[in-house]
């Protein structure tokens, strides 16, 4: 149980560090092409934008609950 969540969490820092890896890469003008296309094969981007897009569902739903029960 600790392993997978060992492995889980390293997962998303390895994602997080590579995305934003290349975000300083086009920053400068550089398209890492290669480091994008084994991303999207491993499927990482997709994973962590997907789970990022639940994160911002849950809080706007939390959000309009708190907005009903108080206005």
């Amino acid at each position: 149980m600790k392993l997978q969540i060992i492995e889980s969490i390293s997962k998303h820092a390895v994602t997080l560090i590579l995305v934003i890896g290349i975000l300083m890469l086009t920053d400068k003008g550089i398209m890492p092409t290669g480091m994008i296309a084994m991303l999207l094969l491993t499927g990482g981007i997709i994973g962590f934008l997907f789970r990022a897009l639940l994160l911002i569902v849950r809080i706007a739903f939390i959000f309009f609950i708190v907005g009903l029960l108080f206005f």
